[in-house]
């Protein structure tokens, strides 16, 4: 265990027993110890008084991007919790002296092949969005929205669905293309699986692949179609996993790639007010970010459009599904869906309303 000068170790007794050790510092010299961290070590950061949560979200971003914030430990009543994105648990002993702990991991961990690897595989089957759980409306209106964003393809057209999770938008591009040839890759030995028996449920034949963006699995195979979505912002090399992206496009072939807006309203918002968000809201880039580095690689770009209303919209189907029996669901997905509608009818001129955002554009050579 490595202590800061400034810490009593002895005060965080119940957390450094939860967590088995860490590095421990104050708000004051975290972000130096941040930088120096090793991935198989945990920053555990004293914080004094009473921070809320807007001060936690300011310690995490000071964090970013060398940590990512992935616990807190906090003060309740004689007791002790600890909070996850996952749960929000009691803990044996009490915080002494301390108002919170914030603990975090090296962004390089975090976004390892490996850490990606097991958490995807171990929420596979919640990710298939199969019909009859909730949400599904919106789940399926989502994925088809991003695969109808290429437009027309030729029959036969090669389709590659990059970073497919459970396949849906690999599936919805190619059931609107004759006798399209579809492929999945993923890094996901359990979510190519379950991509590939969805395809098989709606009369495709698909092949799937385990791979990374950066290194995706096709060495010299090129497509004439490939769609990506909700994906680059899991990559730690985002130039990496844009050239590697980019690669599999023939000259002449159309790619439309998306993922989450940080630039939108509800997104700035929840940045000031969360002190713990996925890694892939803070790893997250623009639109704009992303068709720069794929117009210096030789795309020409056509059209982006935002869709999944940010908030309240998010929310509000959230409580309609979980609480209200899915009353709101039809209205608030037809809001959805209008909205999108004219924002592409715009040319992407409301881009803050949307919490996530999808480009097309047309490949005018091949990537080195």
């Amino acid at each position: 265990m490595k202590a800061s000068d400034a810490v009593d170790p002895e005060a965080l007794r119940a957390v450094l027993d939860d967590l088995g050790g860490g590095v421990l510092a104050t708000p004051g010299d975290a972000v130096e110890r941040a930088r120096a961290l090793r991935d198989d070590e945990r920053l555990v950061v004293a914080v004094p008084g009473t921070p809320d949560d807007a001060d936690l979200a300011r310690l995490r971003d000071a964090l970013w991007p060398a940590c990512h914030a992935v616990g807190l430990y906090r003060a309740r009543g004689d007791g002790l919790v600890r909070e996850t994105l996952e749960e929000r648990a009691p803990v044996p002993g009490r915080l002494e002296r301390y108002g919170a702990v914030v603990v975090a991991r090296t962004r390089a961990f975090v976004l390892s092949p490996e850490t990606t690897t097991e958490k995807f595989d171990a929420n596979a089957a919640g990710w298939n969005g199969l019909p009859g759980t909730p949400g599904y409306a919106h789940f399926r209106w989502m994925r088809r929205y991003v695969a109808r964003f290429a437009g027309p393809a030729p029959r036969g057209a090669r389709v590659l669905d990059f970073g497919c999770g459970a396949g849906w938008v690999g599936i919805e591009a190619a059931k609107s293309i004759p006798e399209a040839r579809l492929r999945f890759m993923d890094p996901s030995p359990e979510m190519v699986r379950i991509a590939e028996e969805n395809a098989r449920r709606e009369g495709l034949t698909a092949e799937g692949r385990t791979g990374f963006g950066e290194a995706p699995p096709f060495e010299g195979e090129e497509f004439d179609l490939v769609i990506s979505s909700g994906v680059l912002s899991f990559s730690p090399d985002l130039d990496g996993w844009i050239r590697g992206l980019a690669g599999t496009v023939k000259a002449g072939g159309t790619l439309v790639v998306g993922d989450l807006n940080p630039a939108s309203r509800g997104m700035r918002r929840r940045r000031r007010a969360k002190p713990l968000l996925p890694v892939r809201e803070l790893n997250a880039h623009t639109a704009g970010e992303i068709r720069g580095r794929l117009e210096a690689l030789g795309f020409r770009h056509e059209e982006t459009a935002g869709y999944q209303l940010t908030r309240p919209v998010p929310q509000a189907m959230h409580l309609s599904e979980t609480r209200l029996k899915g009353i709101f669901s039809p209205p608030l997905l037809l809001l959805n869906r209008s909205m999108s509608a004219v924002d592409r009818a715009f040319g992407d001129g409301l881009a803050s309303w949307f919490d996530s955002w999808v480009m097309r554009l047309r490949a005018f050579r091949t990537v080195p």
